[in-house]
């Protein structure tokens, strides 16, 4: 999962930022034309994290992924050549820094349009229970944010997450301890500039 913004065509108002998640169009049956996950099977010799971090940079290029182990799938229909176990990992990502291969971003907000394979659309949604649940006593969203942004950026993530508007001055309290001042300022035309901050590690 990342963070991507969307840019609109009315100067006045600032970038949508958008969830988005990688996925792959199927070339193969079964569920050909249909989007799936990235991933595969663990290879002999491997572990669960070998292979998660073999797939990560082969579809993003890059190494260095925060990553959880988030269920294990095991419905016996699930796949229908054979019975397939799937363990899933959630893996949040700065878009930016990404060279993505074979694969695509799509918004998360558009996947129930999208046909999927197997069951990998309830996947998705267990990943997106475990980042809500977690987003507001951890800095786990801070994986996918880009190095500098504004506060306003940051909530509307937030927003995006957990499926409701929030409350900028109650926000900007809770948040202001995890983040430091850039000394920056945005340079968007049509509205006052922002200050940009990053995250406090």
């Amino acid at each position: 999962l990342g963070i991507e913004k969307d840019n609109t065509d009315n100067y006045r108002k600032l970038d949508e930022q958008s969830i988005k998640v990688l996925l792959v169009r199927r070339e193969e049956y079964p569920y050909k034309d249909c989007y799936s996950l990235p991933g595969g099977f663990v290879l002999d010799g491997e572990t669960l994290e070998d292979s998660l971090r073999r797939t990560l940079k082969r579809k993003t290029g890059l190494t260095n992924v925060y990553s959880e182990q988030l269920y294990t799938f095991g419905e016996v229909d699930r796949d229908p050549r054979m019975r397939v176990i799937s363990c899933a990992y959630i893996s949040l990502l700065n878009t930016k820094k990404a060279n993505i291969k074979d694969a695509m971003w799509m918004d998360l907000e558009h996947i129930e349009d999208i046909p999927m394979a197997f069951d990998h659309g309830n996947i998705i949604g267990e990943a997106i229970k475990r980042l809500r649940g977690k987003i507001n006593y951890t800095d786990i969203v801070f994986h996918m944010m880009p190095e500098e942004f504004t506060i306003s950026e940051l909530q509307q993530v937030y927003e995006k997450i957990l499926g409701e508007k929030l409350l900028a001055p109650a926000f900007r309290r809770t948040i202001s301890d995890k983040l430091e001042d850039t000394g920056k300022m945005t340079k968007n035309a049509g509205h006052r500039p922002s200050r940009l901050f990053r995250y406090k590690r």
